[in-house]
């Protein structure tokens, strides 16, 4: 019994010891998380490219613990401010939490991808562009202005490239396209008669048509009754139905081609007849080309702010058609495109890119650095991911990142 004693004391203590060592380490993670996020706002910065201590800001994990080497290059920004737009929804690009910190985002990522092959460091001081009451502070055009003449700073996000705003500020290679397409419902068009398979022909075609094949069917019959093959050894009847099932069976059933064409139930857009009640992305440049494009008055056009706003006002029919650019329009299809379809392209962009100021000495050597990235193959595997994150519904953009994987 003693000795049974001793073993249940040192059982204990060792249970004991293994609990306090487990409860000091998360601790220690506990304060050096505390650490980075009172540091983060402290200097009003998320250094999402570097961090590792949160586990919402992944990009080094993403694109290795060696990104900020010491380089050899002389770097003409030692750090480089970047501002980032703050939306309610479509955070798929740039995401901004309630305490204003950047998480992340495909556009995030790929901006500190291209920081990774520039020839020389910068330190790059993410800050979100909002007002004292922590939303937007203005659109996209009041955002780039807002870089004007600053010479190492820039804007990443969801920037489409724009005659006007060239004005103000360069713009990189875009890493994504950006036509705009419409985005309405799907009708179901099923309009077949029982003479609908004459329809993809004329009358003298199908006459030469079913006469050739005749002909071919007859030509094989007398071959292979000459080859005394079983199958045409029988009674006439039998063989004339052969001939005739030739040309049916060759036009019909091969591949299934013309059947389906003819049977299938198809979809169409279901295109408005007016536009003055149709939404866009708010904040965005597209209520300016619906008004200029289609030449509406824009005081029935509805601003929407998230993919489930889309759904909705398509739904209850307060908008009969949404515009917005493609990679929105895809990534929306992505999660509810069944009863939906785009429609277009409306109009040509020249892209999403990075935005900095003219002038900058960044600007050349960035934009090299943006067309590697979106010729390697991350571009194309973080593409699939933001879209099966959609496809999974998804709304955490970690998942877009890597850290938890477009």
């Amino acid at each position: 019994m003693q000795h049974q004693g001793r073993f249940n004391f040192l059982v204990f203590f060792i249970v004991l010891l293994c609990v306090s060592v487990k409860a000091s380490a998360r601790y220690k993670f506990s304060h050096r998380r505390r650490s980075v996020q009172e540091r983060v706002n402290s200097n009003g910065r998320g250094d999402v490219c570097a961090d590792r201590f949160d586990i919402r800001l992944h990009v080094e994990d993403i694109i290795g613990p060696n990104w900020n080497i010491k380089k050899q290059g002389k770097s003409p920004c030692r750090t480089l401010v970047v501002w980032v737009p703050k939306k309610t929804g479509f955070t798929e690009f740039v995401k901004v939490n309630e305490h204003n910190e950047v998480e992340g985002g495909f556009s995030i990522a790929i901006f500190c991808y291209a920081l990774q092959k520039l020839p020389f460091n910068v330190q790059p001081i993410f800050k979100p562009f909002v007002n004292d009451t922590g939303q937007m502070n203005g659109t996209y055009d009041e955002l780039l202005k807002h870089i004007e003449n600053r010479t190492c700073e820039a804007v990443a996000g969801d920037v489409t490239i724009r005659g006007n705003r060239a004005q103000y500020v360069s713009f990189t290679t875009p890493y994504l396209s950006a036509e705009v397409y419409m985005l309405v419902h799907a009708t179901h068009e099923w309009n077949q008669t029982l003479w609908t398979f004459l329809r993809p022909f004329t009358k003298r075609l199908w006459e030469s048509l079913i006469s050739a094949y005749i002909l071919i069917g007859i030509t094989l019959a007398i071959l292979e009754y000459r080859a005394k093959n079983p199958k045409f050894v029988g009674p006439f009847y039998r063989q004339l139905i052969m001939v005739i099932w030739f040309p049916i069976s060759a036009f019909f059933f091969h591949e299934a081609t013309l059947s389906s064409w003819l049977t299938l139930d198809q979809l169409r857009p279901k295109l408005p007849s007016s536009f003055e009640n149709v939404g866009y992305q708010g904040g965005s440049f597209i209520k300016d080309l619906i008004i200029e494009q289609y030449n509406c008055s824009g005081h029935n056009l509805r601003s929407l702010n998230s993919y489930e706003d889309f759904k909705n006002a398509l739904s209850d029919g307060s908008v009969n058609a949404v515009f917005d650019e493609l990679p929105y329009i895809d990534l929306f299809l992505s999660k509810y495109g069944s009863d939906y379809m785009k429609h277009g392209p409306i109009n040509q962009e020249s892209g999403i890119a990075f935005a900095f100021a003219r002038g900058s000495p960044l600007l050349q050597i960035f934009s090299e650095a943006v067309i590697n990235v979106t010729e390697s193959k991350t571009m194309m595997d973080m593409k699939r991911s933001m879209v099966s994150a959609q496809c999974d519904g998804d709304d955490d953009n970690a998942v877009v990142m890597g850290g938890d994987d477009w």
